[in-house]
Order: structure tokens, then sequence, then C-alpha cells
């Protein structure tokens, strides 16, 4: 039964300190569906608040699932099938558990050292759980949600001062890791 879910906050993450809501940005969407497929992974769920936001989202979903695009590129579609959108992330929380009986196991990504990070490797003896591998836009996820988070990875690179991926490439990175670690569950 797969275990791996990527969630995409576009809230509540930060950008110069500030706790914001960010915009959706449809490469970030196309993208990460496409990883998602590529490696089998359980959903991809994408966390916006904004009600214009969300409708952008579906009209860009529909125009490729059920439209033209959908007939022009259907591959497009089988990736983007993969995608939901929701207000919150306890949205996504309360779902899992009226679907499993529990909670998910919360797993927080992060391009900033934070203090007990864990390594990917860590995830090997939770990968009977559900996993939502929570991934920031803008400036990352913020503070108060990576302190509530089960567990923080450590970033990814190494000991650099630059430290900022696209979103898209981290999610390719972490899942690709984690598939060769063995952690994915098909």
């Amino acid at each position: 039964m797969k275990n791996i879910y990527i969630v995409l906050l576009h809230y509540p993450v930060v950008r110069n300190g500030q706790i914001i809501t960010s915009s959706i940005k449809n490469i970030d969407l196309h993208d990460i569906a496409r990883i998602s497929a590529t490696y089998n992974i359980g959903g991809f769920f994408v966390v916006q608040p904004d009600k214009s936001q969300q409708k952008i989202a579906q009209i860009l979903l529909t125009h490729w699932t059920e439209g033209a695009g959908k007939e022009y590129n259907n591959d497009r579609a089988t990736a983007l099938n993969k995608l939901k959108i929701y207000d919150s992330l306890e949205q996504i929380n309360n779902e899992f558990f009226d679907k499993f009986g529990k909670k998910p196991l919360l797993v927080a990504t992060t391009a900033k050292k934070y203090p007990n990070s864990k390594t990917l490797k860590f995830l090997k003896k939770n990968k009977e759980n559900k996993i939502l591998l929570l991934f920031g836009t803008a400036g990352g996820i913020s503070p108060n949600l990576l302190d509530k988070a089960d567990v923080v990875l450590e970033p990814l690179g190494g000991n650099f001062t630059y430290n900022h991926l696209s979103v898209r490439t981290a999610v390719a990175i972490f899942i690709d890791r984690l598939h060769t670690l063995d952690i994915i569950q098909a």
C-alpha cells in the first residue's frame, strides 16, 4: 500500500520573516504531479486557502484532465490526476484519519538547519506509516508548523552558504532518494 504523499504548502509559509500565503505556480503543479506519477506516489496535495488561487489551479487541472489539453497530451492528464487541492493541512490530516483510522506522520522539509533534524534513513523504520512529506513554497514552511511536525528532515545540499532550490527540484531530489533507499512502497 502506498505510503508517501507529497504536500505542497502555500500556507503557512514565510517570506522576509512574515507568515504569508504564496501564489500557485503552474510549473510547480505540472512538475510535481509528473514526479508523483513517475515514482507512483500515493498522492500530491496542494494546500492553498485562497479561493481565487484555488480557482486558477482548478481551471488548469480541468483543462489538462478533462478538456482539450487531455486530448492533446494524455500523459499530463495522468500525472495531474494525482493532484488534489485543500484549504489546509488539517483537512488532509482529517481525511487520512477518516480513511485509515490514524493521523499520518508529518515529515517537513527545510533548506535551513533545524534542531534534531533527521536523515532520510530515519524514515526507513517508519515506512509502514502513511507519510505526508511537506514542502514549502516562498521562503519555506513557517517555523510554527516545523515545530508541530513529527519529523523535520535535514536540508539537501552540502555545507554551502546558499541553499534555496526551487521547490520542484527539492521534491525531485527527496523523492528519488526515498526511492533509492527503498522507502517508497508501491
